[in-house]
Parts: structure tokens; sequence; C-alpha cells
């Protein structure tokens, strides 16, 4: 059998036309390969950068659609702080209604119970500067309220319920101490009658939303005392002493 040798080989032992023939195949396939070599890196090149196009593509699109997401979130909750201030300036109950929520059942959200909200708001300028003030340190992570924990909560306690913010105002209560356990209490021109404590001569009153309250004392003899109490911020039960 005749040894097998590559074709330069060969194409050196040839001669005439079949040697130029052989030649020139063998340039055509060289040149063909290195083609397709350069094609393979072309390919992979043009893929290599889609690839990191469409990286640099999605990790920008994630930053903006993260920085909407956060600026949207930022606006609705300025947007739920200018409502709110703008209500109690209006004196709005029905649209303070649909902002506030209340856990408690025993305090209904309508104009009785907001008046002395309203009252505080018209004689203090200034309270919506401390709104402000609060809002910002609950979005910082300052002033953060655990019900029942807690002592001083916030005057309206912001959060995010469902698609939009709601407040969750402050509860306070009144320990008003008497020098007699059968005084009549008259709570911003309504009578009532005090819960009692361990102290017989100490009535509480409450729970009540933040504002201006005027408790009065009247005893056996219709004679009055009465003392103005502002409920907004502080701690969350208030002594009272009308016995002096």
């Amino acid at each position: 059998m005749k040894p097998y040798t590559s074709e330069p080989d060969r194409i050196e032992g040839g001669s005439g036309k079949d040697g130029a023939a052989a030649l020139a195949r063998y340039a055509r396939r060289q040149q063909a390969h290195v083609l397709s070599r350069e094609k393979r890196k072309k390919t992979v090149r043009f893929f290599s950068w889609l690839f990191f196009a469409l990286a640099v593509a999605w990790g920008a699109g994630t930053l903006i659609w993260n920085g909407y997401g956060a600026l949207k979130t930022a606006a609705s909750r300025e947007m739920a702080i200018r409502q709110l201030k703008n209500a109690i300036d209006d004196h709005d109950v029905a649209a303070l209604r649909g902002m506030l929520r209340v856990t408690n059942e025993e305090v209904p959200i309508n104009e009785k119970t907001l008046a002395p909200l309203f009252a505080y708001f018209d004689r203090h300028s200034e309270a919506y500067d401390e709104l402000d003030k609060e809002f910002d340190h609950q979005r910082k992570g300052e002033h953060v309220y655990i019900k029942g924990l807690t002592s001083r909560p916030p005057v309206f306690a912001i959060h995010a319920f469902r698609d939009r913010y709601v407040f969750e105002p402050a509860f306070y209560f009144l320990h008003v101490r008497v020098d007699d356990p059968e005084v009549t209490l008259v709570v911003n021109g309504v009578t009532m009658k005090g819960e009692a404590t361990k102290d017989p001569f100490v009535q509480k009153i409450g729970p009540c939303l933040p504002g201006l309250y005027e408790i009065t004392v009247v005893d056996r003899n219709g004679k009055k005392k009465t003392v103005r109490v502002e409920l907004f911020g502080g701690a969350r039960v208030r002594e009272i002493d009308l016995t002096k």
C-alpha cells in the first residue's frame, strides 16, 4: 500500500497543471479557514457586546424604575400630608374621615370629636410646623412608636395602607383629681361621667383625639372650676388637678 502524505508534500511532488490546481485548492481552503475563524471571532464579540449592552440596559432600567418608585412614593407621602393639613385648615370633616384610621371604636370621626382638633389649630398656627417636624422624624425612622409600650406617640402616625397613606391619631387620657367623687365633669360643654379609677378622687376621661379641651368641675353647690388642656404631643396620660 502506498503511504499517505500530506497535501503540501504531494503538491511538492506534483508537476504541471495538477500541482498548480492542488496548490490553489490548498490556498482556498486555508483562506476559507481563516475567514471562518475571523467570522467566529466577530460573532463571539458581537454577542459578548450584545450581552453586555443588555446587562447595562437592564441595570439602568432597574435603577430608573426603583428611582421612579421611590420618587412616586415620596410624592404620594408629601401629597397626603398636604391634604391632611388642608383638611384640618378647612375644617373638612368628610375628608378627614377618609384620611384618619382609628382603631378605637369608642372614638368615631365626626364633627363633634374633631372640634377640639380644629380649635387647637385655630389657636396655634405653628402646629402645622410641628406636624412637619414629626413627619420628618418618622420618615427618618427617628420617632418609632410601639403601641402600648411607648408613652409618647406622635400626634399623627403616618402609615402606608393598601394603595395610599393614612394617619393614625394619638389617643389621650385625662386623670382628673377632684375634691368630691360626686362632682360633675363638663368637657367642652358636654356633661359626662368620668370613669372610676383605683383612687376615688381621680376620674378618668378618654380616649380623646388631639386638640384643645376645656374641663369644668361642678361641685354639689354649683361652684365651678375650669381648666384648659391642650392635647397635642407628649404623654398619652395627663394628670389634671382641680383641687387647687
